[in-house]
């Protein structure tokens, strides 16, 4: 069951708790039962509900005057929002409890030791080291082309540049800012990929020094101790 699905049924169960409570002040019952409460340091009965009682505890009475049930007073629009509040806290709280359990067992068992974060670290990182590496091949290129162009300019110091000249440069400069944000963007990729391992690596260590331990994975089984497959 989803969490949100979770929290929507916690809920709705403080809701009908609620509405019971009202519903029984709402319709009492009528006989053999006595109403009781004490409101205002005095003492208030009868076979229904006192209007004395209606912001005090009322109590179900049998006739030999044995407590059959306590019904609680109202709550007050106030308590019922911070009863609400409190509640949405605690299920929050046992959600995101519920969602480290979720990660931490992942983690055991998707690792059996840092090494083996480390060289999953190391193989997410060879996408984005091989970004870097071609954008930075290209803006060497790119570099080499500047130079050119600035060669080629030295022969119209006192003139304009032709239009061909200035429609490089141009390509240039745009090709070079392309290059850069994708240098940037991987950079950054770099970066967040660190990040998260770095978080799994110390979790990891923690939930080993509390004694947690990396779910077992079945071995490849010896093919020569299967009968299946001996010599005949």
């Amino acid at each position: 069951m989803g969490l949100g699905r979770v929290r929507a049924r916690r809920l709705g169960v403080l809701a009908s708790a609620l509405a019971l409570a009202a519903s029984a002040w709402a319709q009492p019952l009528v006989g053999s039962t006595i109403y009781s409460c004490v409101a205002n340091g005095r003492t208030y009965s009868g076979d229904r509900p006192p209007p004395e009682c209606a912001n005090s505890d009322l109590r179900e009475l049998n006739k030999d005057g044995s407590v059959r049930r306590v019904i609680p007073r109202p709550l007050t629009v106030e308590e019922q929002r911070a009863r609400a509040a409190e509640v949405k806290k605690r299920i929050d709280e046992e959600e995101r409890a519920l969602a480290q359990r979720r990660r931490d067992r992942s983690l055991l068992e998707a690792y059996a030791s840092e090494e083996e974060i480390e060289a999953a670290r190391v193989k997410a990182l060879d996408t984005s080291n091989e970004v870097i590496r071609r954008s930075q091949a290209r803006l060497d290129r790119m570099e080499a082309e500047r130079r050119r162009l600035d060669e080629e300019s030295e022969f119209f110091k006192k003139r304009d540049l032709p239009d061909t000249i200035k429609r490089s440069y141009a390509n240039n400069e745009q090709e070079r800012a392309a290059e850069l944000k994708i240098v940037s963007e991987a950079l950054l990729e770099t970066q967040r990929i660190n990040e998260r391992f770095e978080a799994e690596k110390k979790r990891f260590r923690e939930l080993i020094s509390q004694g947690a331990r990396p779910v077992q994975r079945n071995p490849e089984p010896d093919i020569l101790l299967d009968p299946r497959y001996r010599a005949r």
